[in-house]
């Protein structure tokens, strides 16, 4: 019965998904991202003879998140195919020619006769799940025919129906996983209590990840012309409600910094509804030139996706967004392995590095525009305090490095035993 509800709900999600496309952007991309999916698929298949590592992510932050265990298993593995199946839209338009991978697809709906077509074309040795995104046929399908598949960076909370009496098939859908790689104990010791002891606290990736972005971080000469010798402020992943708070905190501290916006939404309405609020002392990053005058210009929008993790280090100070809302916050850590001081929304209960960071001494938890008014006051006066944060947030990002290692032994064991 459990199994009949999920496939009518499914089913019934997919026809809503198509019923607002007209009037929803991702919608549309979704939808139009399945047409002749099938046919890519079976091109694929026709194209290699080689067997895949597949690797599932729903969109751009797991992709990041997984990509130094991709990294790590193409480099050992050179003879498979490294394949990445998205289900966000956002996530796939931005990597789907991405270097790294043999080939990207969206994956197509949830069926039965989908999961079983694309186990065919793909042919993987192994597959892999990033964080969530659970879809009972694809996992069903992938434990029949004895595929390893690995859940990495899981993190669970015991609020969710996994581990409620009414549960049973959401932990019918864990109990696919071969093994599972927790990001902290408290995930393991849920698992445990129902039952899934085929498990290890790895920790979370996304730090190996963050890491090696501040390795391998590109010079942007624009952002460097904009900053000059300025106190720099990073709006990162913004919504609305932050765009707000600093335009009332920029109008009390107008001559004490500059901000970059980096908004979750780059659509043209968003985009424009930053540009009005601050006029004529704010210009769009795609306007940019060598030879532009940022005399005058406070504010710069960075109006496309993929810069982020780069402007990051030419901040002092970060702002994330998605702090005001359910399960919204967005990435601290890229921001904190720059070491620079980091404040979000109090909206965060989901997410364990944000306490990890507030611990450490290194994020605020702000409520208000006074909040980030007093907050921004204390580090443009204070460089040795600034000083002092960029050490622990160092600090910090180094003690939780080498999640990627535990988990690629783990997996290239079983892939050993094959």
């Amino acid at each position: 019965m459990n199994k009949i509800i999920y496939t009518l709900a499914t089913k019934a999600w997919f026809l809503l998904v198509k019923s607002v496309k007209p009037f929803n952007n991702r919608a549309r991309q979704l939808v139009e991202g399945q047409k002749g999916l099938l046919e890519k698929y079976e091109a694929y298949r026709k194209s290699t003879s080689k067997r895949s590592l597949w690797f599932h992510v729903s969109s751009l932050g797991e992709f990041e998140q997984g990509r130094p265990i991709m990294e790590a298993l193409k480099k050992e593995y050179p003879d498979r195919n490294l394949v990445v199946t998205f289900f966000s839209p956002s996530g796939y338009e931005l990597k789907k020619n991405d270097p790294l991978c043999d080939a990207v697809f969206y994956l197509p709906f949830e069926s039965k006769y989908n999961a079983k077509f694309v186990l065919t074309c793909l042919n993987p040795e192994i597959a892999v799940w990033i964080k969530y995104d659970f879809w009972y046929y694809y996992l069903r399908v992938l434990h029949k025919y004895k595929i390893p598949v690995f859940l990495c960076a899981a993190q669970f909370r015991k609020s969710q129906a996994f581990f409620k009496p009414y549960g049973r098939f959401q932990r019918k859908i864990l109990k696919q996983f071969n093994y599972i790689f927790c990001q902290n104990q408290t995930t393991k010791n849920l698992l445990d209590s129902i039952g899934l002891t085929k498990s290890m606290v790895t920790g979370d990736n996304r730090y190996d990840r963050v890491y090696q972005t501040l390795q391998e971080a590109e010079t942007l000469p624009l952002i460097e012309k904009f900053k000059g010798t300025d106190f720099l402020l990073i709006a990162g992943s913004s919504y609305e409600r932050e765009e707000r708070i600093l335009e009332g905190v920029f109008a009390k501290l107008f001559c004490s910094f500059k901000i970059i916006f980096a908004p979750h939404f780059v659509d043209q309405a968003h985009i424009q509804s930053i540009e009005k609020r601050f006029g004529n002392i704010s210009i769009l990053y795609s306007q940019c030139s060598n030879e532009t005058d940022f005399t005058g210009k406070k504010i710069l929008i960075i109006d496309s996706i993929g810069l982020l993790a780069n402007v990051y280090r030419y901040g002092n100070a970060a702002f994330i967004g998605g702090g005001f809302k359910h399960n919204g916050l967005h990435n601290t850590l890229e921001a904190a392995t720059f070491g620079m001081p980091i404040c979000f929304g109090p909206v965060v209960k989901r997410f364990p590095e944000a306490y990890d960071l507030i611990n450490a001494g290194v994020a605020t938890i702000v409520n208000d525009k006074n909040d980030v008014l007093n907050w921004l006051q204390k580090l443009v006066c204070d460089k040795i305090y600034c000083e002092e944060i960029a050490i622990k947030s160092r600090a910090f990002i180094s003690v939780h490095l080498g999640a990627t290692k535990k988990v690629v032994e783990s997996i290239k064991a079983a892939i050993g035993n094959r």
